[in-house]
This record gives structure tokens, sequence and C-alpha cells, in this order.
């Protein structure tokens, strides 16, 4: 349950699409003075070394984010998130999601970066630490049931990012029954859930995944998808992509990640591609 390290696949495909996403929806947050608050289910350990031994095992940053190191952005949004990422590539690190928020956010804003696993806390926290900022918290705990007990939040504006490793066959139903729990008490959240992409060989998680997404797309006022494919969809390729569904999107933030993206895409492979489908829409 607790074996999955995302130290791993830090800087992969996967990570790009969904901190753009999250950044997407932080600088939406930020279009207005008020303050807001986030929520990070799966924070992980922050920050990750490209040097450490459990990053350079796979290399999985070859494969994202230097593809895009020291590029000159035409998308705003991706130009917000390479100004933002490129001092922690310079120095040899990857930021992850606990990071790029830190950095993202303001001084009157609040984050509640929650990890299950023992051996991510003290890095999470020696990450939060050096950020400065006093109003991101850590929690030791299961980011599910967390995100339950924590909501709705004061002030009632803000997101959540929910990022789970999916190990487990169950932990699609989890996540749309603790979505749905949550927009009962938290109704105008925005919503951003990662899953993968998988091929036939994993036929019974991609048939749970798929799931996954009808349900949630019968949840709040708005809902898209928005999918990155890195290879094509054969029988044995494992994880061909990855997709976020977010929920209650804000105005225009679907056109801004669809820029950033597309743009995206021509740094990586040949086989690259983005789409992004709405799956619920208000009524005109």
């Amino acid at each position: 349950m607790l074996s999955y390290r995302h130290a791993f696949h830090a800087g992969n495909h996967a990570d790009i699409l969904k901190h753009i996403a999250w950044l997407g929806v932080i600088q939406h947050l930020k279009r207005k003075t008020k303050p807001f608050v986030l929520f990070d289910t799966h924070a992980g350990a922050g920050e990750y070394p490209l040097s450490a031994q459990q990053t350079q095992l796979n290399q999985e940053y070859t494969s994202g984010m230097s593809a895009l190191d020291g590029i000159h952005a035409v998308s705003a949004l991706l130009q917000d998130y390479l100004s933002f990422n490129q001092p922690c590539w310079d120095a040899g690190v990857y930021p992850g999601s606990p990071r790029l928020l830190a950095e993202a956010i303001r001084a009157q804003d609040e984050a509640h970066l929650m990890e299950l696993h023992p051996a991510e806390i003290a890095p999470l926290q020696q990450c939060v630490y050096n950020s400065g900022h006093e109003g991101i918290h850590v929690h030791h705990r299961d980011g599910l049931e967390g995100l339950i007990a924590m909501t709705p939040p004061t002030p009632n504006r803000g997101a959540v990012l929910i990022d789970p490793p999916y190990e487990q066959i169950g932990e699609y139903k989890t996540v749309s029954q603790t979505v749905d729990k949550m927009l009962q008490r938290w109704a105008n959240a925005q919503v951003v859930v990662w899953y993968p992409l998988l091929s036939e060989r994993a036929a019974d998680k991609a048939a749970a995944c798929q799931q996954m997404l009808d349900t949630l797309a019968g949840m709040g006022s708005t809902c898209f998808t928005a999918q990155l494919t890195v290879a094509d969809n054969t029988h044995d390729a494992g994880m061909y992509g990855s997709g976020v569904c977010i929920i209650n999107p804000a105005w225009q933030l679907d056109e801004h990640i669809t820029q950033a993206m597309k743009e995206v895409t021509g740094y990586l492979s040949a086989s690259a591609s983005f789409s992004l489908d709405w799956l619920k829409q208000e009524a005109p």
C-alpha cells in the first residue's frame, strides 16, 4: 500500500501535464485579490534531486522536463510554468506539486499538503520550511480522508489536487466517492484529478478508470478532461499517457491549458498528442 515513491517517476510526461493543469488553476484563482485555500492529497516529498538514486534508476525526466529545459514559451501558462521551474531545473532538482505551489501562491493564500508515506514526510516538511511560506501546512495522514475532514475551508474559495498512484484497483472508486462527499460539503471547489491512460494489458484498471471518469463527469457544474499521450495504445504499451479531470474549472482554463499543452507536445516525442474534451457543460 505504501510501496509507491514518486521519485522513480519525477519530471516525466505525466508530471508535466499534471503540474501545468494545477498551475493553471492556481493562476486563475490569483486573478482575484481574495485569498484561497489549496489541498494536495498525495504531496510526496515536495521536490526531487535529479542526481538521487531513485530518480536516476529510470530517468523518466528525460521524457518530460528535459525536453522543456531552457525553451522560450509562447503560451502564457507554459511561460509561467517555466519561470517557476527553471531555477529548480538549473539546480538539478525537479519541483513536485508542493514546491510549485509554494512558488506560485501569495502571502494571503493557504495550502494543506497531505502525505501518508513515512519516508516522504521529512523531505516534504523541509521543502515547505525552505519556501518560507507560513500558510503552507504539512499533514502526515491519508490525503483522501484528510480532504473530507478539512473541508469546507475558510475562506470558502480554492482548489484540490488528487494524484494517487492507483496501485490498487479500488483507488479509482475511492477517489470518486471522496470527491462526491467533498463536493457535497464544498460545492464550488475546483478539483483536479490525475489518472493514467492504460493499455489493454491492464484492462481491469483501465475499465475502473473509465468508470471513475464517468462518475466524476456528473459532479459539479462543469467538467472536462485533458489528456496527453506519448506512445501508441498497443496491447502491451502499459501506461501510454495520462490525463486530468477538472471539475468546476475556471472560465477559459480549458483554452489556457490547451495552448500550453499543444506547445509542449511539439517538444516531446513525435508520437505525443494532446486532447481536451468537455464531459459536462452548463446549459446555455
